[in-house]
């Protein structure tokens, strides 16, 4: 029965988001000629392409080698090639799913069914997800500190989707922070829902319970206190994501130049990305989808001109549908397998 639900939940997000993307693509293509725009597709040499899509696999092979970094710190036996596929698990639910909430969560699974104690694997990813929204939003101060028209080029609806974006990534920055040092937060939380669980008569054994919880935070406190000793983990996973995130916002670059455009320079278009992921990402909508392409149209404009328009359908290409499409299978064939 949970299996079931758990496909109709995943068949529900992808609907979901096929109907986004063909909302947005119909929306972008109200005022343009499809022949114009398949044209101008075409005259991308599908190399450009390529490259965009293997920057965009080594932004999810950057997640695994994370994974694996993380498990390597906390004793736990995996091999780098079942960290990779932990890294397209978390990109395909992370993309189904709002907010890019089902991500971790499906990690987390995934390592338990290898062996991975769900505390190890929550505590792990968490140090990645820190690393990662660290990095996203020093990308962002930095691209509004260089291009500070940023906050008078565009309408007041992108000024407070920006805003939004910064608010809620940093509250997640600094949230998780807290959690990675404050094990005794961690035991107050999870016995403030094991009780609620007993009072819904969900458990039984609150006893039981309480002496897992107990264990569970004794080992989350060991590997907090061993990150905290050796920082070196941390800068090792911070440096893996900086080139993870360089390369994601470095593709709409890789089209750009597909297109013989040369005008800018490829930090231009790496910062105007960075600035465009903060403020979509935190957006509840599965993969961004929608959003990222209405705004990469304003954005862009004036990196690609009248281009604009097939240069956003073929970094969407690159940049999430292709992968999404590879991370599934991946993802399906992982599960099958155990």
């Amino acid at each position: 029965m949970e299996g079931l639900q758990n496909k109709k939940s995943q068949l529900l997000g992808l609907g979901f988001m096929v109907i986004l993307m063909v909302g947005a693509i119909i929306y972008v293509l109200k005022d343009e000629s499809i022949d114009s725009v398949m044209a101008a597709i075409h005259t991308v040499k599908p190399i450009y392409i390529l490259v965009g899509i293997t920057l965009m696999l080594g932004y999810v092979i950057c997640e695994g080698l994370n994974v694996w970094i993380t498990m390597k710190a906390l004793n736990k036996k995996t091999s780098l090639k079942d960290c990779i596929e932990y890294g397209f698990v978390g990109f395909y639910f992370s993309s189904i799913t709002p907010s890019s909430s089902g991500g971790q969560p499906a990690q987390v699974y995934f390592m338990n069914r290898k062996g991975i104690s769900i505390t190890s694997s929550s505590l792990g990813l968490m140090i990645i997800l820190f690393a990662h929204q660290l990095v996203i939003m020093a990308y962002g101060l930095v691209a509004l500190f260089v291009k500070p028209e940023f906050m008078v080029s565009h309408k007041a609806g992108f000024h407070i989707l920006l805003a939004y974006g910064l608010i809620s990534n940093a509250i997640i920055l600094f949230g998780i922070l807290f959690l990675i040092f404050s094990p005794k937060t961690i035991f107050k939380i999870l016995n403030i829902a094991g009780k609620l669980l007993y009072k819904m008569r969900l458990i039984k054994n609150k006893d039981k319970l309480r002496e897992k919880i107990s264990s569970s935070v004794e080992e989350y406190e060991r590997g907090a206190i061993y990150m905290k000793k050796h920082p070196k983990v941390l800068f090792y996973v911070i440096l893996v994501t900086i080139i993870q995130v360089t390369m994601l916002f470095a593709i709409p670059y890789v089209i750009y130049i597909g297109f013989g455009l040369s005008k800018f320079s490829i930090w231009d278009l790496i910062l105007t990305q960075a600035i465009l992921n903060i403020a979509v990402s935190s957006l509840p909508l599965p993969g961004a989808v929608g959003a990222s392409e209405s705004v990469f149209v304003d954005m862009f404009r004036n990196f690609f001109g009248s281009l604009v328009v097939p240069g956003m359908l073929l970094t969407r290409i690159a940049n999430f549908y292709v992968v999404l499409i590879i991370s599934g299978i991946v993802s399906l064939i992982s599960y099958v397998r155990k």
